[in-house]
This record gives C-alpha cells, sequence and structure tokens, in this order.
C-alpha cells in the first residue's frame, strides 16, 4: 500500500472513532436526562432580577419567586426547550446520516487494491477521503454553532419576555425590588407572604397564552 495512503487512512481512522464517540456521547447524555434537562440554564436567566407584588419592609417594598418553578411551568420555557431539543436530535441524526454514508465509502475504498493502480488513482482516493474527513467536520461544526445561536436567542427571547411582564405588572404594583431565586441558592427567604412564584407563573402564562391565540396579521 502507498506510504501517504496509509497515513490518511490512519487518520481517518482516528477522526470517525473521535466523532462517533461525540455522537454516542451525546446521545446517552440526552437519554440519560443530563444534556438538555433544562432547556434554560438557570445561570442565564438569574441574572435577571424583576419586580413584582410585595410587603412593606421599612422603605423599600421587596418581593421574591422562585426561578425553578418558572423553568418547570412557563409553557413559553417548555415549548421553547422541546424545539431546542427536535433541532439538536435532527442535527446529531443528519451527522449519523453522514458518518453511515463515509464509513461505507471508507470502507470501499480501504479494501480497494491499489497494487496496480496509477499514481493519479491513489492520489484520487487520498484525496476523497480526505474531502469526507473535511464535510463531517464542517457538518459538526455548522450544527454546534446553530445549537449555540439558538440557545442564545432562546434566552434572549424567555429573559425578554419575563421582564416585560414584570414590567407591565409593576405599573400597577409600584415595587422597588423583587429577587429571582434558585431552591438552594445564596438567597435565603424566611417570609412566605412575599413569595409571588405563583404570581409570576401564572401571569406569564396568562399573557403568552392570550399574545399565542392572536392571528398574526398580514402586512399589505
Amino acid at each position: 500500500m502507498n506510504r501517504t495512503w496509509g497515513i490518511v487512512l490512519v487518520v481517518w481512522n482516528v477522526v470517525l472513532t473521535a466523532l462517533l464517540a461525540l455522537v454516542w456521547y451525546s446521545t446517552e447524555k440526552e437519554d440519560g436526562g443530563e444534556a438538555l434537562a433544562s432547556p434554560v440554564p438557570s445561570t442565564e436567566l438569574d441574572d435577571h432580577s424583576a419586580v413584582m407584588d410585595s410587603i412593606k419592609r421599612g422603605d423599600s417594598r421587596i418581593a421574591f419567586f422562585f426561578m425553578d418553578s418558572v423553568q418547570q411551568d412557563f409553557v413559553m420555557v417548555k415549548e421553547k426547550g422541546e424545539l431546542f431539543r427536535s433541532e439538536g436530535q435532527r442535527l446529531e441524526n443528519q451527522l449519523k446520516q453522514k458518518l453511515a454514508r463515509s464509513e461505507a465509502r471508507y470502507q470501499e475504498l480501504m479494501t480497494k487494491d491499489h497494487t496496480y493502480s496509477t499514481k493519479a488513482e491513489i492520489q484520487a482516493d487520498e484525496q476523497e477521503v480526505q474531502n469526507l474527513m473535511n464535510e463531517i467536520q464542517v457538518l459538526q461544526q455548522r450544527g454546534q454553532e446553530q445549537m449555540a445561536n439558538m440557545e442564545v436567542n432562546m434566552l434572549e427571547e424567555i429573559s425578554e419576555e419575563i421582564m416585560d411582564f414584570l414590567a407591565e405588572h409593576n405599573e400597577r404594583a409600584g415595587y422597588e425590588y423583587i429577587f429571582s431565586v434558585q431552591s438552594g441558592g445564596q438567597i435565603w427567604v424566611g417570609d412566605p407572604a412575599v413569595d409571588l412564584t405563583r404570581t409570576v407563573v401564572d401571569g406569564l402564562n396568562a399573557r403568552y397564552l392570550a399574545r399565542k391565540k392572536v392571528p398574526a396579521t398580514k402586512e399589505p
């Protein structure tokens, strides 16, 4: 076997093994409920403090709500999370199909007898293997970038929805501080009278679902 050809095949094996391992790893994590268990990373949404109902505490009106419950019960979060998982599965299946086709073609080239092949033929086969590797890597990179962008946009949309609702509600309530907290987080809350979690969740869902029922107007 041509020495250069042998090196190309070794590199192909390494790349293919790594990509297959990546696909398997991502599938295992999703099946185990770890990779996408939370469609909205809590660290992102926790950064958005909000303002809502509360009771008088000296000169300040302070309240809180649990972001865990918003993540769990807000319909928009569920829908965006399902869309995110669905798109991730589609891209993963696309990569698996490409890997399967590339592996089949690689096996053909692997078993091909190059004893009487011309230099040009050997170089053409080597180039084909290289092209297969490049195509898979490009497909993988594009998928990762697409999912990253989708996640960023999803977080922005959800955060904007929460902030818009809170701003609208606060026009009537006039509160100074509302903290979004996580169960077991660093903020300790001791008075259930200022827990507005259910108010926030119900208000978000009512606002979001009402807007979904309104048909989109067509531009002339």
